[in-house]
């Protein structure tokens, strides 16, 4: 499994893309970046995109994909999976014919670009020899974590935006998870900001380390916020955890 990280910051400014996880150029865990990060021919070999939740910082490049796909006219086509409350709000609040057009009729309705799958927790999806599973975490709104596993039962798992959460660390530990992406958006001084918003710091990160079963061999760190990213990489070097890397933008994760 090869993951090019596209975006893996908490916020965007000059040099820092929004959360976006490309895995075997095919299949991308939440979309905050991606007509920016790869030219038109590796935007239309995406097929499947994964999403966490609603939040803008997760969504906002599928707009402008979609359009890059439908100008281009190559044919492509996207399923977008997620829970049921986010393709609802995708669909209500997006793409709606008014803030964008719906693309689940463009270019006509027999062969749109775009399509929506619901996943459910316990019902892996079968995704071109991966196996996707799904769960619910704790965030501000509904959420879901991922877990990817391949033919030979090695698998990653993918929290999204999450706070002090459970189900997740059940589901992985019913797997051979060899990596976890995961979020820590604020320092700990920010502590009562991150529960009140669905997040981590560094130390309700520990927290939760103590709650897996078994520790992955890597723990890649997402969604810092850029103001704050050297005082929670400093934090995160205290926790004396080896196997804790912080991602950079532009990064490619082979497992």
């Amino acid at each position: 499994m090869r993951i090019r990280v596209l975006g893996s910051s908490g916020s965007e400014v000059p040099g820092h893309n929004p959360p976006a996880f490309l895995v075997d150029n095919f299949l991308l865990l939440d979309a905050g970046t991606v007509s920016l990060s790869l030219d038109r021919e590796a935007q239309c070999q995406i097929t499947h995109i994964f999403l966490t939740h609603a939040h803008f910082d997760h969504i906002k490049a599928i707009p402008f994909l979609l359009d890059n796909i439908v100008s281009s006219d190559q044919g492509c086509q996207l399923t977008i999976f997620s829970g049921k409350e986010v393709i609802e709000d995708l669909k209500r609040n997006i793409f709606n014919d008014r803030i964008w057009p719906d693309f689940t009729a463009l270019p006509n309705s027999l062969h749109p670009v775009m399509r929506f799958q619901e996943v459910s927790p316990g019902e892996p999806v079968a995704v071109r020899g991966y196996r996707v599973h799904s769960t619910t975490v704790d965030h501000s709104v509904p959420a879901y974590g991922y877990l990817i596993e391949n033919s030979s039962k090695l698998a990653v798992a993918y929290t999204g935006d999450t706070g002090p959460t459970e189900r997740i660390w059940r589901l992985m530990g019913e797997h051979r998870v060899k990596a976890l992406i995961i979020e820590v958006s604020f320092p700990d001084e920010m502590l009562e900001l991150a529960l009140a918003s669905g997040h981590l710091t560094p130390s309700l990160l520990a927290a939760e380390i103590q709650k897996m079963r078994a520790l992955p061999e890597k723990i890649y760190i997402t969604h810092l916020k850029p103001f704050y990213r050297d005082v929670i990489i400093d934090q995160l070097a205290k926790l004396n955890r080896p196997c804790l890397e912080v991602l950079v933008d532009g990064m490619v994760l082979s497992i």
